[in-house]
């Protein structure tokens, strides 16, 4: 599972305001990267025609790269991304990274079987459910958003500790992996992974980190790739023991539910809903450590 590109350093800026991973969506990408993801479900769907023309190769190109940035998480909101796809996990949208851009390229040569054959594929990976969650998150008129799933494990840091990464897990919801930031930079996430059993998978990371897991942070070597191989460690751990999660419409061991999809909490519905969405979900995404 290594990549080049995949983060294998921590960042080297200081991250004040929003923990990395966890920042918010730049106010100008929201209506282009809506638009994107909209046209690439037309595509999909074979609403819109899978040929080539300027506006569908833009657009593949666009939701091949918000991909790619979950996948690599290497971007100050990559989670934030990711968890408006409905939190696929970082295996699952490299593999979708990777079709997509076979796609584009297929596109591009006018190679519509091809294409075809691709989408199809694609179907395979719940990516039109995927398209849908970020759809409906980023419905201004009336956003949705997917329950989140249980039980995580991730790498926790903050910049005011740089050469610091602190494993932890929880058998609640993601944001339950940060604490609170007491008085330095907020952490974030350098990686995250949506496990079946966290207290299974917590035994066997405790193993493999001679059982300091959440007791004290491991050290990162300054040069080198060391947060990567710690990143490949974790994974080899999780899908030995079939613990990781692919999405929330993938199976792990078991069966699972169907998603149920839930309005905005009672909480925020009591106000109006505001004409400036961008600025709403960014406060949505904002308060992840908060809730």
């Amino acid at each position: 599972m290594q990549s080049s590109s995949r983060l294998a350093r921590p960042p080297e800026r200081a991250y004040g305001k929003f923990g990395f991973g966890l920042g918010a969506v730049p106010h100008h990408a929201w209506g282009p990267q809506r638009d994107a993801v909209h046209r690439v479900r037309g595509i999909f769907d074979r609403g819109i025609p899978p040929v080539w023309t300027y506006d569908n190769y833009k657009a593949l190109v666009a939701v091949r790269e918000m991909f790619q940035k979950i996948r690599c998480e290497n971007a100050f909101d990559w989670f934030t991304v990711c968890r408006l796809f409905g939190m696929p996990s970082g295996k699952l949208a490299g593999r979708i990274q990777r079709m997509l851009r076979d796609g584009t390229e297929a596109l591009r040569q006018g190679a519509i079987t091809k294409l075809d054959t691709i989408l199809d594929r694609l179907h395979d990976d719940a990516f039109g459910d995927i398209l849908d969650a970020y759809l409906a998150a980023t419905n201004s008129a009336s956003p949705q958003f997917l329950e989140e799933p249980y039980g995580w494990v991730g790498l926790v840091w903050s910049s005011s500790r740089c050469d610091e990464v602190m494993i932890r897990s929880t058998a609640g919801r993601a944001h339950a992996l940060t604490p609170d930031a007491a008085g330095r930079d907020p952490f974030g996430l350098l990686a995250a992974w949506n496990v079946s059993d966290a207290h299974l998978a917590r035994e066997e990371l405790g193993e493999l980190f001679h059982h300091a897991l959440e007791l004290e942070p491991v050290r990162l070597r300054k040069f080198g790739s060391h947060l990567l191989d710690i990143k490949q460690d974790i994974e080899t751990v999780l899908l030995r023991g079939n613990l990781l999660a692919l999405s929330p419409w993938h199976e792990v061991k078991a069966s699972r539910d169907e998603p149920q999809w839930f309005p905005p909490a009672a909480t925020t519905s009591v106000e109006p809903i505001s004409t400036d969405f961008a600025s709403d979900v960014t406060e949505i995404f904002s308060a992840f450590r908060k809730r």
